[in-house]
């Protein structure tokens, strides 16, 4: 069961890293006046550092069968979900007073299927997370 928690973050790892080479290159980083992103910079490299920390300990676990790292990924991969939802409410379409309708911002090219993609995998993956954690405890 490790390897598959290992496998489904791989998968989610690789479609985010999809979305952020997106992002990046209709200029996600060069966004940085406010009101001009819906994705502040702190929350997208939050997301991204979090979850390669959790994946690190994840693969600890794996490979060492170090269960205080184990723990610590299933705190972790918790915290990544919640920015990662974070994300998903931002970037969602909206006709506030702070939607952007009459620019693009970068994270208006992220495709669909990538974004219900990545989303669901990261949900398997919090979901199998959490169940091999407690599941041993």
């Amino acid at each position: 069961m490790r390897l598959i928690v290992l496998c489904a973050w791989l998968v989610t790892a690789t479609l985010g890293g999809y979305l952020a080479t997106v992002w990046i290159r209709h200029g996600g980083l060069r966004q940085r006046t406010p009101g001009v992103t819906r994705l502040p910079l702190w929350l997208v490299l939050g997301h991204v550092a979090l979850a390669v920390c959790g994946l690190a300990a994840w693969c600890a676990y794996v490979l060492g069968g170090v269960r205080s790292s184990a723990w610590a990924a299933c705190a972790v991969v918790l915290i990544v979900a919640a920015f990662g939802f974070m994300m998903l409410l931002r970037w969602l379409p909206s006709s506030g007073r702070h939607s952007h309708a009459g620019g693009a911002t970068a994270e208006r090219h992220f495709p669909l299927a990538a974004v219900v993609a990545h989303g669901a995998s990261a949900g398997a993956t919090v979901l199998l997370v959490v169940l091999v954690v407690v599941g041993r405890a």
